[in-house]
């Protein structure tokens, strides 16, 4: 398993899935548009990127460059290492350590990306696609195929990790043959239907669990 492991590339969703994040955008959103927030529970914008999220929500279109602003710097100063989801470390320093290549891709602006990846202590820049990066983002495939192209991956060769619906959906009809949905406290709207399987944690993916036993 170990040797089928070496030629596996992985890539990550973010949010949801890196870090147990989702209450805390709501919560940030809620405190600085609290009067379109007030009409949704975080569920139901899980998977949706921010511009989506203040579409969704109608806040007016000359309000959403401040409150995105606004979003980005109050999310990055409430965020901490407790956020990190359960041997998303370990597991990060085992695919450094066999060479295995890796990448996130997210609907998520490219400065909470950083941010939310920064806590993993990375030593190079990461191989990012964020919502910044594509016209289109999730469910299309377009951040994935981005992805495929940078990592020069075969999605017959990799295996995705999502949080949502929206995720699986866009990381299959890139091609990936290997897409897992790991379930967390705000996921009960999601199915995961087009997944390959739906895990309760990492090492439930049997390529992980041999490259790093700990999970």
């Amino acid at each position: 398993m170990r040797d089928t492991m070496q030629s596996m590339t992985v890539i990550f969703d973010i949010d949801g899935v890196i870090v147990d994040s989702e209450q805390l955008h709501f919560d940030v959103l809620r405190h600085l548009a609290p009067e379109h927030a007030c009409y949704y529970q975080p569920q139901q914008l899980i998977g949706l990127s921010l511009e989506e999220t203040l579409e969704h929500m109608r806040v007016p279109r000359e309000q959403q460059a401040d409150i995105t602003a606004k979003t980005v710097a109050t999310y990055k100063a409430q965020l901490s290492e407790a956020y990190l989801r359960p041997g998303v470390r370990a597991l990060i320093a085992a695919l450094q350590v066999a060479g295995i290549p890796f990448g996130f891709v997210s609907t998520a602006p490219r400065d909470i990306c950083l941010a939310n990846i920064a806590l993993l202590g990375l030593q190079d820049p990461p191989r990012l696609i964020s919502g910044d990066d594509v016209l289109r983002t999730k469910p299309s495939p377009d951040p994935y195929l981005a992805m495929l192209d940078i990592l020069e991956a075969r999605g017959d060769r990799v295996i995705v990790v999502e949080d949502t619906d929206l995720g699986v959906l866009a990381a299959t009809r890139a091609g990936i043959a290997a897409v897992y949905g790991w379930p967390h406290g705000l996921s009960e709207q999601q199915h995961y239907r087009d997944a390959t399987a739906t895990i309760e944690r990492l090492g439930d993916i049997a390529p992980f669990a041999a490259l790093c036993p700990a999970l």
